[in-house]
């Protein structure tokens, strides 16, 4: 393909969602000619040229008295010089300005920050965001000072807020990638990374967290004593998103995890390879969409997996992974561009992507509400400790029965609700001890709820403090009773229509060498 085109779509792209709204709102107030001189000024600046710059602007200040895009231009070439006590006896007094916005409180809070006065700052941001609620800025800024301070848990609960609070401002996004990239949970570093890049295409920060996503994938998947894969995307053992008043849960890491070994291809390929190339990463993330979709299909997500879906359906989803993660491996992508027609498909996704930005909203991740139909669920939260998880287990033992009696429909909202509350309480327990191998879980949708039902059952109503070969064997014969009585809803499983043909003994054996199998 033409490699120039390409570039150039990047940085139109890149361009096209870089304008600023101030600009606009400076335009409406400046004369032609004068603004002319306003954006002269702003090069300077750019270039670090700040004292030329004030000087076109105290100019244009004799004719605008009291434009407030012009006091906060000059307060910001002043930054520029280190006139740390002017922008903030001068700054502070543009507070009350009617056209002063969330930068004029930055400015002011990241000049008391330089001044060595960091409990000022803060006062100043949180000022700023009792005014401008959705600043994300702010937020940010908040953020940076506890994280400069050594308490991460406020920075990362302030770059969280400004998420919440402007879901597309992307520099707290970036932070939160860096953060958990250093972290047990660098899932959360791949989304948030992600968000980065669709929202700041083309930049240096979109070529860092690439980067940052490709290595973090080579990091936590890795073949390990000769063919056995690990991954380590989380380490807590339960992950959850939530919003709104619900306070629903869903543990969408230990499901994402799982997912990304779904796919026995891939998995075999892996094992030849030994690191993910972006190819594979591609289609274990797409594995890893499809059990999130099967088990929680309706639940809290994050938005970019509904983009994720959107990318798949359009035929988009190689190329979109090649874009994303060609910093961490150009050699791959170069060789794929070249190969058959990819070049014109990665032109065409380029040309997609600009009418299809990703972008952020407030209203999600949301979490839809489901009616449980009578059945008595507690609430999830009760699982958050050891002490809680014992408290539940005789609900955990109801609810996995109740399951395994229900017929089978992976879209029932109930039955959703039971799985993620029987799925934390596996996660959380430290009473049992559950081997979850992909060698040994029939990782089909439907028969994969059924098979987590069935083993928080035997752990429970046997006191099996850990999977042995015993309690295997009589899960796996559940589920495929579950498969049996489940056919018409569930569909043809050809695995599991092997071990239909089979007699007891058989099975038996059968199920016993799987097993022994896995611990190799």
């Amino acid at each position: 393909m033409n490699h120039i085109i390409l570039r150039s779509l990047i940085v139109a792209f890149s361009i096209a969602f870089s304008l600023k709204i101030n600009a606009q709102r400076a335009i409406d107030q400046l004369e032609s000619q004068d603004y002319v001189r306003f954006e002269s000024a702003i090069s300077l600046m750019d270039n670090g040229k700040a004292k030329d710059a004030i000087i076109i602007i105290d100019g244009l200040r004799k004719k605008y008295e009291n434009n407030y895009f012009l006091e906060y231009e000059r307060l910001y070439a002043y930054s520029q010089l280190k006139d740390y006590k002017r922008i903030v006896k001068e700054g502070s007094q543009l507070f009350d300005h009617p056209d002063a916005d969330p930068h004029c409180y930055q400015l002011v809070g990241n000049a008391l920050d330089y001044l060595g006065n960091r409990s000022d700052a803060l006062k100043t941001y949180d000022e700023g965001i009792s005014r401008f609620p959705n600043a994300g800025n702010l937020y940010l800024e908040k953020g940076n000072i506890h994280l400069m301070s050594g308490r991460y848990d406020e920075a990362l609960n302030s770059y969280m807020e400004g998420v919440k609070m402007q879901p597309d401002f992307p520099s707290n996004y970036y932070r939160l990638a860096k953060l958990y990239a250093e972290s047990t949970e660098p899932l959360w570093a791949v989304f948030y990374g992600e968000v980065v890049c669709n929202l700041l295409p083309g930049s240096e920060r979109c070529q860092e967290m690439g980067k940052l996503i490709y290595d973090i994938f080579n990091s936590n998947i890795r073949v390990v004593d000769g063919n056995k894969i690990q991954v380590t995307m989380t380490d807590e053992s339960r992950f959850v998103m939530t919003s709104g008043k619900t306070g629903n849960q869903l543990p969408v890491s230990i499901i994402y995890e799982i997912g990304l070994l779904k796919n026995p291809n891939v998995v075999k390929e892996l094992q030849e390879t030994g690191k993910p190339t972006i190819a594979q990463i591609a289609n274990m993330r797409e594995s890893a969409l499809e059990l999130v979709d099967s088990l929680a299909h309706g639940f809290p997500s994050l938005s970019l997996l509904e983009y994720h879906r959107k990318l798949i359906d359009s035929g988009m989803w190689t190329a979109y992974n090649m874009w994303l993660m060609s910093p961490g491996n150009p050699n791959e992508v170069e060789k794929w561009t070249e190969s058959g027609d990819n070049g014109e498909v990665l032109e065409k996704f380029l040309l997609w992507l600009l009418q299809n930005q990703f972008v952020p909203t407030k209203e999600k991740p949301t979490l839809k509400v489901f009616h449980t139909n009578g059945l008595s669920i507690p609430d999830i939260e009760e699982l958050q400790t050891s002490e809680g998880c014992r408290a539940y287990r005789a609900d955990v033992l109801r609810l996995a029965k109740w399951f395994l009696d229900q017929p089978a429909n992976p879209n029932d909202p109930t039955q959703k609700e039971v799985m993620q509350f029987i799925i934390c309480w596996m996660s959380s327990t430290d009473e049992f001890s559950f081997e979850l191998t992909t060698d040994i879980t029939p990782m089909y949708e439907g028969v994969f709820s059924a098979f987590m039902a069935s083993m928080a059952k035997h752990a429970i109503e046997f006191n099996k403090r850990k999977t042995d070969e015993n309690m295997y064997c009589e899960v796996m014969k559940e589920v495929i009773n579950y498969y049996k009585h489940n056919k018409n809803s569930l569909g043809t499983i050809n695995p599991l229509e092997e071990y239909l043909e089979m007699d007891e003994a058989t099975l038996q054996s059968t199920l016993i060498q799987k097993y022994k199998k896995s611990l190799n």
